[in-house]
């Protein structure tokens, strides 16, 4: 019988776990010391790194307690193992520094150090300046500037910045500028110093020939204007003077004069007037917020609002502003009044307000202003000129020195030469015997520029005598005078021709300009005087080009080449001289040549 197998007959057997694997000690020992293995491999550099860090700052610590003791050899000791454990760590570089700077021993690694510091922090301000002074020391000028420029202004402008400054100049081979700067640090250094003594300093600095000056006074200015102080309006003012301002510095002194808390209507207007220059097309809008804040907030004095307004031709806002009644009271309205209508061209008008009884201001003022008006009403001007005449020899009676230059500028625009030439005169005379010494010399001069135009020899005369006596070292106006007594044949006995002589190599020295006679000439022309012709043929064969001299000594040499037999010369000379601008005694001379 064959064999069958049930399934359902069978015994099943239950499913059993299989047994549980287990690692053994040896096992967990091996795996421990992998991982073990591994995190050392991975932290051993870090781990070294802190080791050696700490290590390191301890030594640089060593290194500056040695360098402050000046114990130069156990600092370099310690600074040598620093850098040898951690050269970029920022304790170790710091006491190079240090070291550096105390020994004095290598400017170029010095600035390197330094350089280096700069990449993991900013330097701080005395920092930079060492690295200024470093990279100077080390020949590198470009970078030292660069360095320069970056400092804020409350560092550059102080004594060290100054220094540096001068320094940087001094490298660049501008001695001059150096030399101003670095006086400049020196002023700086004093314990007086004050803020009125730096604003002193900057304003005086501005009128420099050197750019560099200039700009150093601008950013000491601009620190001084963050002041709550006078002194801090005062920068304000003379910051919004600055031609080199530009359209947001001016919308900065804007918003620093609105928070100032001396708040002034002078220095607001000022600044107002620098955004006009600066932005032309905005002129009236300007103008006109201006006179609105004015009106609605009645702060400010009327006088200086209309002065401004008159001052920037804004003239029927003043009309507007300004009743002509109160004007008429008013002694600082009323010239205001008549500027405005002058500038305005209201000539009637103005002559009306001239003619109002009892006016609050000097006659000298009504006269200069009715003779102006006076010049566009009446043609032939006679009336003008008889009050200019008038008003220049009671102030010269009086010494009104102000009123002679206005006048003496009032008839020089209306072309009264030789008015304006008595005026001019009156007041350098005056002001001479004020000793107000610059007035006088410019008063002079204008006043014999126009006694050449009206060939009034008597004035150019006794006006260069006069600046002779001020200024006798002047080669110019010893020159001039010496040339106008031998050409016009009066006092020549005070002419010193041995003088002459002895001066001339020592003139020949000095460059000629075209406002020098040369000495040949003179020379020349003192022969001719006292009819020695030898004298003259010597003395001219040096004389200069011809280019050198202007119209009148050149018509002058001109004759004198002609007396002695060069008439060639002579023509060469003379033919393209206008007689136009020579005196009469000159013109003989001219006739002689051509």
């Amino acid at each position: 019988m064959a064999f069958q197998f049930d399934s359902d007959s069978q015994k099943k057997i239950p499913d059993q776990m299989p047994p549980r694997e287990q690692i053994g000690k040896f096992s967990l020992l091996v795996i421990g010391a992998f991982v073990l293995l591994i995190v050392c491999v991975f932290a051993w550099h870090p781990m070294t790194t802190a080791v050696r860090g700490v290590l390191a700052r301890r030594n640089a610590k060593e290194a500056r307690e040695a360098t402050a003791a000046q114990d130069w050899v156990k600092a370099h000791q310690a600074l040598t193992l620093a850098r040898q454990r951690a050269p970029e760590d920022e304790e170790v570089m710091l006491a190079m520094v240090d070291f550096l700077k105390a020994t004095g021993s290598d400017a170029g690694g010095l600035a390197q150090q330094l350089q280096r510091l700069k990449l993991k922090r900013p330097l701080t301000a005395e920092e930079e300046l060492t690295l200024g002074r470093a990279l100077i020391s080390s020949g590198k000028t470009k970078d030292a500037r660069e360095v320069y420029e970056k400092l804020p202004p409350k560092e550059s402008t102080q004594q060290p910045g100054l220094e540096l400054l001068a320094s940087i100049l001094n490298a660049e081979g501008h001695a001059k500028e150096a030399a101003e700067i670095g006086h400049r640090a020196v002023v700086m250094s004093k314990a007086e110093a004050t803020p009125e003594t730096q604003m002193k300093a900057a304003v005086s600095d501005l009128g420099s020939h050197f750019g560099e000056v200039q700009n150093q006074a601008v950013k000491q200015l601009w620190q001084l204007a963050e002041l709550s102080t006078q002194t801090g309006m005062d920068a304000i003012l003379q910051l919004a003077e600055s031609r080199g301002l530009t359209l947001p510095q001016a919308n900065r002194l804007l918003e620093m004069e609105e928070k100032h808390p001396l708040q002034a209507m002078g220095t607001r207007l000022m600044v107002v007037s620098a955004l006009m220059r600066l932005q032309p097309e905005r002129r009236a809008e300007l103008a006109e917020a201006e006179v609105r804040r004015f009106t609605e907030t009645k702060r400010g004095r009327l006088e200086d609002m209309a002065y401004w307004l008159m001052r920037e031709k804004f003239n029927d806002a003043v009309l507007k502003l300004v009743p002509k009644e109160l004007a008429a009271q008013s002694r600082e309205l009323y010239p205001i009044l008549v500027q405005t209508l002058s500038q305005a061209e209201r000539w009637e008008e103005l002559q009306r307000v001239l003619k109002m009884p009892r006016p609050p201001v000097p006659a000298t003022l009504l006269d200069l202003a009715m003779a102006e008006v006076l010049s566009h009403v009446q043609p032939d001007m006679r009336e003008s000129r008889r009050i200019l005449q008038g008003t220049v020899i009671n102030a010269a009676q009086t010494g009104d020195v102000p009123t002679l230059q206005a006048a003496a500028g009032l008839a020089e625009k209306l072309n009264f030469a030789d008015v304006a030439c008595q005026a001019y005169r009156a007041a350098g005379m005056k002001a001479a015997e004020n000793n107000a010494s610059e007035a006088a010399l410019q008063n002079l001069q204008k006043s014999v520029e126009l006694a050449l135009r009206t060939k009034d020899a008597e004035t150019l005369l006794d006006v260069s005598r006069r600046l002779h006596v001020m200024s006798p070292s002047s080669a110019v106006f010893a020159d001039r005078f010496v040339y106008l007594r031998l050409v016009l044949g009066v006092e020549m006995e005070t002419v010193d021709v041995k003088a002459l002589m002895t001066e001339t190599e020592a003139k020949r020295a000095v460059s000629v300009t075209l406002d020098r006679i040369p000495p040949e000439l003179l020379l020349a022309l003192a022969a001719y005087r006292l009819g020695d012709r030898e004298g003259m043929v010597k003395h001219l064969a040096s004389l200069p080009r011809s280019e050198s001299l202007s119209p009148g000594p050149r018509a002058v040499a001109a004759g004198l080449l002609s007396l002695v037999g060069k008439a060639d010369r002579a023509f060469v000379m003379a033919e393209k001289i206008p007689g136009a601008l020579l005196l009469e005694e000159e013109k003989v001379f001219l006739m002689r040549a051509l």
